[in-house]
């Protein structure tokens, strides 16, 4: 009898526990078996937050490049800031055209109407670069090949970027930031391609401000700006003779916004320097050409300061965004990033009414520099050739 009563209460106290367990067990398998309309609540709720910062984030873009360009059309480069705001435009649009793409893809109307404005803007600056421009130039009219490269001040790796210019085979060619090392090289390696040559390498180790001119017709006048500090006129001048016909060609290298000279973020020596040159310019007679690394972007106004006495050759007939820095994509150790894709256009050659554009490309490599070089083929139907 006491064992039945002892079995008895073992097997009450058993089935406690199972009960006990089975409804943990319940408990436990009912919290992990949340329905799916409720899994997907909570994942909504947990990505309101983040996707509102972006909302916000892209809304207040948008609205700061409407600020950009209604200060541009409005106060101008007369304010400091709206110049710096000119000069970095282009790559603040290119930031732009995914964000949209995405604004598009997910719906988000109100964000997409706010980027409209600065979409027609780059369209109207930039929808030409990529349409046909009828180029006619007569069959039996000369034409003159130029490039414009600046070379970093580069002094040890020299022989990818003489080996550039003896490719690209151009008629003449304007150097910029050339050092005393690059001047001695190219002045015995590239003796073969041209019997012209006149190098100034800054005398004092400032490379930055040496400029020289390779050319395959004679050198008939040469000057070259002396640099004084603290922001250096850095411009070549030089006649040369083709066939008979004078070409004057101005080899420039603008200074940049960048407090580098020691002083504060300062554009007015760079517009003081191209308001001379164009003045300089539109005094020569006969075809003239100015080429170089200007420092200054198509929407700056710097470049309005130009184009309404020269022409751009890029602009003429180029095709795509011709971008020509910076190019980190090198062996060289002691630049940037080789990930970094090139943003600015700042390397021209412009030309005045004597001449005609025929073709004008960025170089598919740059020589170790951070520019690319510009290559142009003009036309001369206007001279007496």
């Amino acid at each position: 009898m006491e064992m039945s009563i002892n079995g008895d209460a073992t097997l009450g106290a058993r089935g406690d526990w199972f009960l006990v367990f089975g409804y943990g067990w319940l408990v436990i398998v009912d919290g992990i078996c949340i329905k799916r309309d409720s899994l997907r609540t909570i994942t909504q709720s947990l990505w309101k937050f983040p996707q509102a910062i972006l909302q916000f984030l892209a809304a207040l873009y948008a609205v700061m490049l409407l600020v950009a360009l209604v200060l541009r059309f409005t106060v101008g480069e007369r304010w400091m800031l709206v110049g710096v705001l000119n000069n970095n435009l282009t790559q603040a649009l290119m930031i732009m055209l995914p964000i949209l793409v995405i604004c598009l893809l997910f719906r988000r109307w109100r964000l997409a109407v706010l980027y409209a404005p600065s979409f027609i803007f780059f369209l109207w600056a930039y929808l030409p670069y990529y349409l046909p421009r009828p180029v006619e130039v007569p069959p039996d009219a000369p034409q003159i090949s130029l490039l414009t490269y600046n070379l970093q001040a580069e002094e040890a790796l020299l022989d990818p970027m003489e080996a550039l210019i003896r490719a690209a085979d151009a008629d003449v060619v304007a150097l910029q930031e050339m050092s005393t090392p690059a001047a001695k090289l190219f002045d015995v390696a590239l003796s073969d391609l041209y019997p012209y040559r006149v190098f100034y390498p800054e005398p004092n180790g400032g490379a930055y401000h040496g400029r020289g001119l390779l050319s395959r017709y004679p050198i008939v006048e040469h000057y070259f700006w002396p640099v004084r500090y603290p922001i250096p006129v850095r411009l070549q001048r030089a006649v040369l003779d083709v066939n008979g016909q004078l070409v004057t060609v101005y080899n420039f290298h603008a200074p940049p916004s960048q407090p580098i000279y020691g002083q504060g973020v300062d554009l007015a020596p760079r517009a003081e320097q191209i308001t001379d040159l164009v003045e300089m310019a539109e005094g020569e007679d006969g075809a003239v050409l100015l080429m170089g690394d200007f420092n200054t972007t198509d929407l700056d106004e710097n470049y309005g300061r130009i184009t309404a006495h020269f022409s751009d050759a890029f602009r003429a007939v180029g095709w795509g965004m011709g971008f020509t820095n910076p190019d980190w994509q090198h062996d060289n150790p002691r630049r940037g990033a080789s990930w970094m894709p090139m943003y600015q256009r700042i390397d021209y050659v412009f030309y005045n009414p004597f001449f005609v554009a025929v073709e004008a490309k960025v170089w598919s490599s740059s020589g170790g520099s951070d520019h690319r070089p510009l290559y142009v083929v003009l036309a001369m139907p206007n001279t007496a050739l």
